[in-house]
């Protein structure tokens, strides 16, 4: 049983890196609001309002893609998937922990301190820096749960709002794996294959260590994560990276790396992105009409 899976764990380690980036990006204060919302960004420079572009061609690795890079008051982390408003707004999912300077401090999620939305944010590829738009431990928080409960325990998502002077520069092809073709809205079973990518500075820019296959070994309560081992386990910096499922679904976020005392001793707990996006659309932190950006290709040989 989960429960029993869970008990056994020694340590449980979230998987942002700190220290410095090679990721550009300007920097500055900024206060939030708190609540994405569906407001037209400035005009450019030249006077016209930058859009999504209407089709899109083969990824570039100059992109703005789902695993790209993002770092925040100096941790590192890999991003998941593109997520579209409108036109003229579009998010970068992240991991929430990304954004707390209590991580890996022993804090509950449900009372760490977070970085404030409207935090400058450094995206690989980026002209700009895009900005903290949401925070799944921050909405926590605000909507009064409980310290301990499975989705403080678990509920690990955050969003970045784009800068406008970059939507002609995104695609929503997920690095190594392409993908996502949807979002996975059933829960997954035990056993499914999952695809999993991240950008650990620790990777040192291997492909076969960035671009990890693995299955579904356990789920948390009330369906909020999963467990997933994978030929080389996610590790710091890894952190908010995407997790694909076997038909190419986007299934869930990078979480945590965890050890136990079993037959599996290393493992990686991933949130379960149609339930992080649930929460924030149903507590009216996200527009309901935020939807996740596709793209029909997968490759499960990482090549892409």
């Amino acid at each position: 049983m989960r429960s029993t899976v869970w008990l056994v764990f020694l340590s449980t380690v979230l998987l942002g890196a700190c220290g410095s980036s090679s990721t550009s990006g300007n920097s500055g204060d900024s206060a939030g609001s708190g609540q994405v919302d569906g407001e037209v960004p400035g005009e450019s420079a030249g006077g016209e309002t930058p859009t999504v572009a209407e089709g899109f061609g083969e990824p570039l690795s100059s992109q703005i893609r789902p695993g790209v890079e993002v770092v925040a008051d100096g941790s590192s982390c890999t991003s998941n998937f593109l997520y579209k408003l409108n036109d003229t707004t579009v998010y970068l999912g992240v991991a929430a922990h990304c954004f707390s300077p209590d991580t890996n401090q022993g804090v509950d999620p449900c009372e760490a301190a977070n970085l404030p939305l409207g935090t400058p944010v450094q995206i690989q590829n980026a002209a700009q820096p895009g900005e903290l738009a949401y925070s799944s431990w921050q909405a926590m928080q605000e909507v009064g749960e409980s310290a301990g409960s499975a989705a403080c325990t678990h509920n690990d998502f955050a969003l970045v709002k784009l800068s406008p002077d970059d939507l002609a520069n995104i695609h929503p092809a997920t690095i190594a794996f392409g993908g996502p073709t949807a979002l996975a809205s059933q829960l997954a079973s035990e056993g499914e294959a999952v695809f999993v990518y991240g950008q650990s500075p620790f990777h040192f820019g291997v492909r076969e260590l960035e671009a990890m296959n693995g299955s579904v070994i356990g789920i948390a309560p009330e369906g909020w994560a999963y467990d997933v081992l994978t030929d080389t386990p996610a590790i710091s910096g890894d952190s908010g990276g995407p997790v694909l499922d076997s038909q190419g679904r986007a299934l869930a976020v990078t979480s945590a790396l965890s050890v136990s005392l079993s037959l599996t001793p290393v493992r990686n707990s991933v949130t379960n992105l149609a339930r992080a996006l649930r929460y924030a659309k149903d507590n009216g932190f996200i527009h309901q009409d935020v939807q996740l950006m596709t793209w029909a290709e997968l490759d499960p040989s990482g090549g892409l």
